[in-house]
């Protein structure tokens, strides 16, 4: 916008001297007829969608551990750790003996500061109890049956608690683990873990980082316990490594309430973003200057969930995949683009919401559009760390409510000489 202005006054500059051969320069003289055109397209949106599962396990920079109540907002959550490589052996001089029994075991977890916004600070404050319980979640199903994992959340393989007041809560925790269940599985050579709180009141636990497990163990021939330190690993990745290792990840055992229709999603749990693949007028890509551009979308409220006011960025971002029929890839690959910025919302706003899509136009020039869809894909800040939804106005809803692209644009100059 500064240059676009610096461009004008230089243009009046230009202009106020005495030009016989005006018309030879349409863009500095204003005798020309230069125009902006102002222009609405309503029909623009080809295809809408909430995509669903975001962040890929394995990729979330911290596992929240989620508890809510009410009606409208019982989302629960756990965070699922690998050790996959326990040796199973403990050295004896030159030669090695089994584990045969465990003194002691316990797990380090380190606890994130939660200060994104005035709920995650309230909640660090409350004088209540707070259970962190750790499972024994290891299964003979496939690495990725998460059904499985989820089932494996039961009385009878509980191996740990720790429970302190939630606003005493230190930043490290050392939860004591059952000596028992912990010897079965180094005799085998791995443990998975999952994690899980609870309180009498919501809660959130944001853990940063699982550190390591710690056990002291013995074996035939040894006269004392022998300290063995492991960290998070983790045996598999996706097919061709197209999956991060997983070594920790998150799942959501009692997910978001399914969003109404004729609206897109945006975040929640597990996350949703927003799809949206446009069709612009070729000249309005190719053979126009665009002043200004903006994706207008209509919010509809959410209201009723604990944290229907807190305050997100909402991220535009653009696809940069070439699958028209794979909505999931193209709503996984995104990249910025100059001037697309980000809205700062809560679930419970209304009303119109602008993306600005000037910097984006330029971008999708470079490339056909049978090449690259012209994709939209908006994502929340925090998905897969906090359970805000939105839910904007789909091509599906009444026709003052979907959404549109307003442009303004001036006709492509010719600046060859005549």
């Amino acid at each position: 916008m500064l240059l676009a202005a610096i461009t004008v006054v230089v243009a009046a500059g230009a202009c106020s001297e005495d030009f016989t051969g005006g018309g030879a320069c349409p863009l500095l003289c204003p005798e020309s007829g230069v125009e902006i055109i102002n222009d609405t397209l309503d029909a623009v949106v080809v295809l809408d969608s909430s995509v669903r599962g975001f962040p890929l396990p394995g990729t979330e920079s911290r596992l929240t551990l989620l508890q809510r109540f009410g009606s409208g907002d019982t989302v629960i959550t756990a965070g699922i750790v690998r050790f996959d490589f326990i040796p199973k052996t403990l050295p004896i001089g030159a030669d090695s003996a089994l584990v045969a029994k465990v003194d002691s075991a316990e797990l380090r977890l380190s606890i994130a500061s939660a200060q994104l916004d005035s709920f995650s600070r309230r909640d660090t404050l409350k004088r209540v109890p707070v259970t962190i319980d750790v499972y024994d979640v290891d299964t003979a199903a496939s690495d990725f049956d998460t059904a499985a994992v989820r089932a494996r959340f039961r009385p009878s393989t509980l191996i740990g608690s720790y429970t302190v007041r939630r606003d005493s809560l230190p930043d490290s925790v050392f939860v004591r683990l059952d000596t028992a269940a912990v010897r079965a599985r180094v005799q085998e050579g791995r443990l998975r873990v999952g994690l899980r709180i609870r309180s009498d009141s919501s809660m959130q636990v944001p853990v940063a980082a699982i550190n390591f497990l710690r056990f002291w163990a013995r074996a035939p021939g040894l006269d004392t316990a022998v300290l063995r330190t492991v960290g998070p690993s983790s045996s598999s990745t996706g097919e061709g490594g197209d999956l991060p290792a997983l070594d920790r990840y998150l799942i959501v055992l009692r997910g978001t309430p399914a969003p109404p229709p004729q609206v897109l999603a945006v975040g929640g749990l597990p996350a949703q973003r927003g799809y949206i693949r446009l069709s612009l007028p070729s000249n309005l890509v190719d053979s126009v200057t665009v002043v200004r551009a903006a994706l207008v979308l209509t919010q509809a409220p959410v209201r009723g969930r604990t944290d229907d006011t807190v305050r997100t960025p909402i991220q535009a971002n653009v696809s940069i995949a070439r699958d028209l029929l794979d909505i999931g890839r193209a709503s996984l690959l995104v990249r910025s683009t100059p001037g697309l910025f980000e809205q700062t919302r809560a679930p419970s706003d209304s009303g119109l919401v602008r993306f600005e899509l000037a910097g984006t136009i330029p971008f999708w020039r470079r490339t056909p559009e049978a090449e690259l869809p012209r994709v939209i894909v908006l994502r929340s800040s925090r998905e897969g760390e906090f359970p805000s939804e939105f839910h904007f106005y789909s091509s599906e809803a009444p026709a003052h409510l979907r959404p549109r692209v307003e442009i303004s644009y001036i006709p492509r100059v010719d600046f060859s000489l005549p």
